[in-house]
């Protein structure tokens, strides 16, 4: 009883190490891009990882080269991590400091290549941001707007106005945008008196500039029609954030507004709500992507904001089925189904490099979404990886091909014996592999006559194991002689031989 129970303890240790020994995963699938200020420098850990301890590489994604380190500019730590150090603009380089990488994870299950991480270095360059004079009416509305460089525009963002020496804040009649502007409600006479000055940041160098000064003319109202301040033409935001449609318009009387999407009004909605600013969604929906216009109208005129709202999703992917265990000779069929977009593209990975149809080898679907790989040879097993594109986004999921060894093996057999004429004999191999063996029976290297005497059969059992026999009605001296089962199947083959003696009659 001891024995056995140790025995089942060790089959159970045999299961666990083979799903937990070894295995790949991502820590950081959604990396697609680093920005960092030159006078810094980064540091990127490898988005994915593994166990047992996993060989971490980074690679050109336009090559799929290897990088080298170079002293003192760039080098990969032991754990994985790309570094790069801080550099003077005079030391920047393409290849190094603006460039698309992938870091693979490799162990004894297979290797996983991350998604492209473009790396961006941000070089610390002189700009100033400014401010325009505006004229308005009294009790109208104005509007200043902080200008920035198209050069650093991306990266630098308002953080504040002044009235002279003080800071603004969002209130009754001071209004800061999402997009940075002042809205001044209500004009008064006496808001012409002081200098409005914009402060931005530098998102990655964290440095701030301030605007000039500018002034705001106020007259007394004179009927005019609309004359638009504040609009847009396209916006582009992810799915569930915020984002604004500004539409704002100086004109006497006050204009009135109205919204229309893909040319039909637009109905209310607790989604959005049309502001002081414009048309405000706290989460952006894809149903809310379209064309939108603002019409702006008095008695003396009109005049309209025109432009689009791009709502994108991120790409997601999913490999099914979730866990594969195969064996050689035997066929898997992996799905990668796309969510986030209608028009993106499929690549497949085995182990970090592409698979490529041909022989044995199939890639179906009208966007390639199926991969089939017919009689899995031991090299077939690894990590498969599906990869979605669409423009810059991508998306990747895998799943760890496990291939058991299929080749036969004998659990139980015949032994050798001595038996008496005209004795029942029957011989029994029981072997079990993938795909199910074939097993043929031999006596002396010659196959086995069937006839009256011999019976030759095999059945399967409920285990999934084939059992063959070999049955002899009653024994003669021509039945005696070496008997060999031989199990074949597209994996391997094995045989098992034993001499059975046949007495002749006179022997008693």
């Amino acid at each position: 009883m001891r024995i056995l129970a140790i025995t089942f303890f060790q089959c159970i240790l045999n299961v666990l190490s083979e799903d937990l020994s070894s295995s790949l995963y991502f820590v950081n699938a959604s990396l697609q891009e680093v920005v960092f200020a030159s006078t810094a420098g980064t540091l990127v850990s490898c988005p994915a990882a593994g166990v047992p301890p996993t060989a971490l590489r980074w690679h050109l994604a336009s090559t799929s080269e290897e990088i080298y380190d170079v002293p003192g500019i760039r080098i990969v730590h032991p754990n994985g991590s790309l570094q790069i150090f801080p550099f003077p603009p005079s030391s920047f380089s393409t290849l190094i400091h603006d460039n698309t990488y992938y870091c693979t994870a490799e162990n004894p299950s297979g290797k996983i290549r991350s998604q492209d991480v473009h790396i961006k270095a941000v070089l610390r360059e002189p700009y100033t941001v400014r401010v325009e004079d505006q004229r308005t009416m009294r009790g109208n509305i104005a509007v200043f707007k902080c200008i920035i460089p198209s050069s650093v525009e991306a990266y630098v963002a308002v953080v504040s106005w002044e009235k002279d020496t003080v800071s603004l804040t969002s209130g009754s009649r001071f209004l800061i945008t999402s997009t940075g502007a002042l809205y001044i409600l209500d004009v008064q006479n006496e808001d012409g008196l002081y200098n409005y000055r914009c402060v931005t940041r530098h998102r990655y160098t964290g440095e701030t500039r301030q605007s000039n000064s500018a002034r705001l003319f106020v007259s007394d109202p004179t009927n005019s029609e609309p004359m638009i301040l504040d609009g847009f033409e396209q916006r582009e935001v992810m799915a569930s954030h915020r984002v604004e449609l500004p539409c704002k318009a100086l004109g006497h009387p006050a204009p009135k507004y109205r919204w229309l999407k893909d040319g039909r009004p637009l109905e209310p909605d607790s989604r959005f709500r049309q502001g002081v600013t414009g048309l405000l969604f706290e989460s952006a929906q894809p149903g809310d992507a379209g064309s939108y216009v603002c019409e702006v109208w008095n008695s003396y005129g009109n005049a309209e904001v025109a432009g689009r709202l791009l709502v994108t999703q991120p790409l997601k992917a999913v490999v099914s089925p979730r866990k594969v265990k195969g064996s050689v000779g035997s066929q898997v069929s992996l799905s990668c189904t796309v969510s986030g977009s209608e028009d993106y593209e499929i690549s497949w990975y085995r182990n970090g490099e592409v698979v490529h149809p041909g022989s044995g080898v199939r890639i179906t679907g009208d966007n390639r979404e199926t991969l089939v790989v017919e009689a899995m040879s031991k090299s077939d097993g690894g990590a498969y990886q599906c990869f979605a594109r669409k423009s810059k986004m991508s998306a990747q999921d895998f799943v760890q091909v496990v291939l058991e060894d299929g080749t036969p093996k004998i659990l139980s057999s015949f032994s050798e014996k001595v038996v008496s004429p005209s004795e029942s004999v029957s011989l029994v191999c029981l072997v079990k592999g993938t795909p199910l063996p074939t097993v043929t029976w031999t006596l002396d290297d010659e196959p086995v006559a069937r006839d009256g005497g011999r019976r030759v059969g095999q059945t399967v059992t409920t285990e999934g194991h084939v059992l063959s026999y070999l049955n002899i009605s009653q024994a003669q001296v021509r039945d005696g002689g070496v008997y060999r089962c031989t199990c074949n199947n597209s994996a391997g083959v094995v045989t098992y031989q034993a001499r059975i003696n046949a007495q002749p009659a006179s022997v008693q």
